[in-house]
């Protein structure tokens, strides 16, 4: 009974707070080149989400099963954990169908704000090296050149089987708890990124829960291997995390020449295309800039609040 009123006397001193940097991390993961796992880190909770995840293991299974319920909710750290997941699941529940749409019909202004929050999130993943060395440096380059060679890749609406949706929640859930590689843009190569938040504001369950349940896989096996990563190499890891955001770039940057394009189905997809710089400076092309500008700031401002809270 003690344990129990201790659990609801910590969860309704935190909650508030991990509402609102759910909010934000799951706002991250519906944009394409931004990582909530970038958020988790600059906001000062990304330590505890690991190590959170990570120890969800038998004994919470065994727990539920002897219906201990207030075991389980210690073994999990709930008090830090379901008001997360309220805010990330409120962030794309509610923003899904905005995201979406504002690609389809300001694709340059909007991809300009994805570039300004990359930029600034590299920067601040970047000051989590203490002391780069050659070895850190030359993880960059090779981060850099595996981000450049993904953002290649063609992305085409792929079928609709199960097991495809299975392993998508696998392959995204993974990257959206490391800083530096969005899961939503790893959807976009995968060609599944509009089936899948499409089901979402279309409440489709069907696909949602195989997403899902690819997403809590991914997820159990691969936190306890990113925490034994963080603990042994965390330079290393970071740098190489620096290198794929700077590397992804060549994806979000708005401004862009279409080179070769192809219908696929009924829509038209790109096939190759390069960066430019534009020539001429209309209004959509500086409000891009100044998005860039924006997307920038608001990464300062929710380091400072990181800061802040913690």
């Amino acid at each position: 009974m003690e344990n129990e009123q201790n659990l609801m006397a910590e969860g309704k001193r935190r909650g508030p707070g991990l509402v609102l940097r759910g909010i934000c991390m799951g706002t991250a993961d519906v944009i394409p080149g931004v990582s909530g796992g970038t958020v988790a880190l600059i906001m000062g909770i990304y330590d505890e989400l690991v190590g959170t995840i990570a120890s969800i293991d038998q004994r919470v299974v065994g727990a539920l099963v002897r219906g201990r319920i207030a075991e389980v909710l210690r073994l999990i750290n709930a008090t830090f954990l379901i008001p997360l997941l309220f805010g990330i699941g409120l962030a794309i529940v509610s923003l899904a169908k905005l995201i979406t749409w504002l690609l389809a019909t300001h694709p340059q202004p909007v991809w300009g704000l994805f570039t300004g929050l990359i930029l600034a999130s590299a920067l601040f993943v970047a000051r989590q090296v203490k002391g780069w060395s050659v070895p850190q440096w030359g993880l960059t380059v090779v981060g850099v050149a595996v981000g450049y060679l993904v953002t290649t890749l063609v992305p085409v609406e792929t079928g609709t089987e199960s097991y495809k949706f299975v392993l998508a929640g696998m392959v995204a859930i993974c990257a959206m708890i490391l800083p530096g590689i969005s899961g939503s843009f790893l959807l976009v190569v995968m060609g599944k990124y509009q089936q899948v938040f499409g089901a979402v504001h279309e409440r489709e369950f069907g696909i949602i829960a195989l997403f899902g349940v690819g997403a809590i896989i991914g997820l159990l096996g691969f936190s306890r291997l990113l925490k034994r990563l963080l603990a042994r190499f965390h330079a290393e890891t970071m740098a190489f995390l620096v290198g794929l955001m700077l590397g992804s770039l060549r994806k979000v940057w708005p401004f862009r020449n279409v080179l070769e394009e192809k219908l696929i189905g009924s829509k038209v997809r790109v096939l190759r295309d390069e960066c430019v710089w534009p020539q001429e400076y209309s209004g959509e092309v500086l409000l891009s800039f100044v998005l860039m500008v924006v997307g920038a700031v608001l990464i300062l401002a929710l380091e400072r609040l990181g800061r802040e809270k913690s």
